[in-house]
């Protein structure tokens, strides 16, 4: 077992006193790991976890089945009327997301139910689903990788059977309270739920509240928004509460432009343009080359349903973001579901996206592509996309460098992998969740042309945990990836692009994997640097891990084994693959092996020494009082009061304690 440092005892403390809760707990929130500071509470639709006489579908990873798709593969399923599923509420809430599947039609544009909602038995208000928004398919054929949203079961098989609805309720959910959602229709349709969140909704910013002289509001009344927009470049423009149908691309043609709504619960706007006439399908997202632009308190949505346009991928439908947004802009609280991809950002050069949500996507969450680099991507929920939730793709002769992916969640991700490296140089990813996924949890491959992993400077992945990641291999639509494939839930794979080279790994924790935790291979090319360090495999369904024809060479320092399927923990390495234990000097950049200074003055501490880190302080008990931005060398954390804190470099989870007289 790893050591754990004197920050995670104190949180281990702290939220022993919250075991009563019915909302559940995930076991990494104490180490810092994923998006642990979300602002919702989860209520799962499970045994011993909600009461119900509905019908609780059993735990299977055959994706035929619906429940692969669910968390922990466990739903329930209301099909008579007045069916209902209840937890008791742990805090004051007024913000209300259920994840839900109910069936598609005949020609794929879904279907409508209603469920109630009651608080204490007493009738709140209904809230309609539909699964419009829902299930792709694929051919059995795979001769297209691509999926559409047209049934038809003699020749395709469905994934992206869930969706999600939010709703902002008129009064909050007192603390203690029961809460039940009930069918109402009388009809024999199975309504699936697969869990809810509830979280207390902040209130609305308003045109007043916000410091700045240089501040515009938008009215119907002044023209459409996008036109609004493209008249007041350069101030800030405030969009109030309400729900905006736009018909086209909104595009910020002026650097430092603020768009600021009243909050991702509040400010919706609505992308009407059909992605089913070829004059209008890719008129949706919004789109900027500018500097210094910020996006903050907005809800993204669009009728669109599914990836492509004719399911041809030269028409691609609009991510909800996109562009390069020059440099130094900001991407906050903003909420972006039903588009191609969350967000593809090509160009990037120092952009903050922080506390937002990449969900019910048809491809990618987040890509930051093409020469992207010094950008951060933290505090971010990734749920139910369609390709890679979090990556950065050197695409053409661009190469993406230094970015950062940290403290994000991704959960039940159905296509490709929840975390992705395609080429590119000293990027990272750290602290993160990876729960669910349908194939691999996180990859590092050559799959895709592009500018090749660099031969300078180490490309990392540390402090991640992957809960039942991978897939084996079978017949399409049953297991495997989208072509029947086995995936790792770590998977290493140097194809026909360029080498793979120079990946550090470390500090990683892999929870019951569907087939092999870790796969490592090779077909053209070779591995070149491999690191693992401090590996823990605790569950699979084969080997801890697989080598597939891999070549080059790598090494590896305290990989631990528990309960490995397989009856040895690896198969044979081949001989093409020099993989050794070194455990004396592993890489220039393992943890052990990144130190820093810290001084004490008057109210202040100064840290010295470091490299590329943010810097947290937390006080005794386990409360942080200060972070800092990316930085280097030194930082200066200034008007303390006196006491001890813990100094935390984040992107090595090195700590060390001060005191302050």
């Amino acid at each position: 077992m790893k050591k754990r440092h004197f920050l995670f005892l104190l949180f281990s403390i702290l939220s022993s006193y919250e075991t009563f809760a019915q909302s559940i707990l995930f076991p990494d929130d104490e180490r810092e790991r994923g998006y642990y500071n979300r602002p919702y509470k989860r209520y799962e639709a499970e045994p011993e976890k909600c009461a119900t006489n509905g019908i609780i579908l059993e735990p299977t990873y055959i994706q035929t089945e619906l429940q692969s798709e669910a968390s922990n593969q466990i739903a329930t399923q209301l099909v008579a009327k007045d069916s209902y599923v209840q937890w008791t509420n742990d805090a004051a809430a007024d913000g209300l997301v259920i994840r839900f599947s109910i069936p598609d039609n005949a020609e794929g544009t879904g279907t409508g139910g209603t469920l109630a909602l009651y608080v204490n038995d007493e009738y709140v208000r209904d809230i309609t689903l539909n699964s419009y928004w829902a299930w792709q398919y694929f051919l059995k054929s795979m001769q297209n990788p691509y999926p559409d949203n047209t049934p038809d079961a003699s020749t395709k098989f469905p994934r992206m059977r869930f969706d999600e609805t939010h709703v902002k309720l008129a009064t909050k959910i007192p603390a203690g309270a029961t809460f039940k959602l009930v069918k109402t229709d009388e009809n024999d349709t199975a309504y699936t739920i697969d869990f809810v969140e509830l979280e207390e909704v902040p209130a609305p910013v308003t045109f007043g509240s916000l410091p700045d002289d240089n501040k515009v509001e938008y009215s119907p009344s002044e023209g459409t928004l996008p036109s609004f927009i493209s008249k007041n470049t350069g101030k800030t423009i405030f969009i109030p509460a309400g729900k905006y149908d736009v018909d086209t691309k909104i595009t910020i043609n002026g650097s430092n432009t603020k768009l600021i709504g009243a909050g991702m619960w509040y400010t919706e706007i609505y992308f009407t343009a059909s992605s089913d006439d070829r004059a209008t399908y890719n008129r949706r997202g919004i789109e900027t080359y500018q500097s210094n632009i910020v996006l903050d308190g907005l809800f993204l949505n669009t009728v669109n349903n599914k990836r492509y346009y004719n399911n041809n991928d030269s028409y691609q439908v609009g991510k909800g973001l996109m562009g390069s947004f020059g440099s130094n802009s900001i991407v906050k609280n903003v909420w972006a579901e039903h588009f191609e991809c969350g967000g593809w950002i090509d160009e990037a050069s120092n952009l903050t996206v922080s506390d937002c949500r990449f969900r019910n996507n048809y491809a990618d969450g987040i890509n930051l592509s093409y020469g992207s680099k010094n950008s951060v991507v933290e505090h971010c929920s990734f749920r139910n996309n369609g390709d890679d939730d979090i990556a950065t793709w050197s695409r053409g002769a661009k190469m993406c460098e230094n970015n950062t992916f940290r403290y994000c969640v991704a959960e039940n991700n159905w296509r490709a992998s929840s975390l992705g490296f395609f080429g590119g140089k000293e990027n990272k990813a750290h602290h993160c969740v990876i729960i669910d996924p349908m194939e691999a949890g996180f990859r590092v491959t050559c799959d895709f042309p592009g500018k090749e992993f660099s031969n300078d400077g180490y490309s990392e992945f540390h402090d991640i945990s992957v809960y039942k990641g991978g897939a084996k291999s079978g017949t399409k639509g049953e297991n495997g990836d989208l072509w029947g494939n086995q995936q790792g839930a770590v998977h290493i794979n140097s194809t026909s692009n360029y080498d793979l080279q120079n990946i550090t790994i470390y500090n990683i924790d892999l929870y019951n994997s569907k087939n092999d935790a870790i796969f490592i291979g090779s077909s053209t090319k070779s591995i070149q640097n491999l690191l693992l360090k401090e590996i823990h495999i605790q569950g699979t369904q084969r080997y801890g891990i697989y080598f597939s024809g891999a070549k080059g060479n790598g090494k590896y320092c305290a990989v631990g084994y528990e309960n490995i399927g397989a009856a040895t923990n690896t198969n044979t390495l081949p001989a093409a693959f020099n993989f050794v234990e070194d455990c004396s000097e592993v890489s220039l950049k393992a943890p052990d092996r990144i130190g820093f200074t810290i001084a004490s003055g008057d109210r202040t501490i100064v840290v010295s020494d470091f490299e590329n880190t943010s810097i947290s302080v937390y006080d005794i008990l386990g409360r942080r009082n200060y972070q800092t931005g990316i930085l280097s060398h030194k930082a200066v954390i200034p008007d303390l009061s006196s006491g001890i804190y813990i100094v935390r470099l984040d992107n090595c989870n090195k700590i060390k304690k001060v005191m302050i007289n």
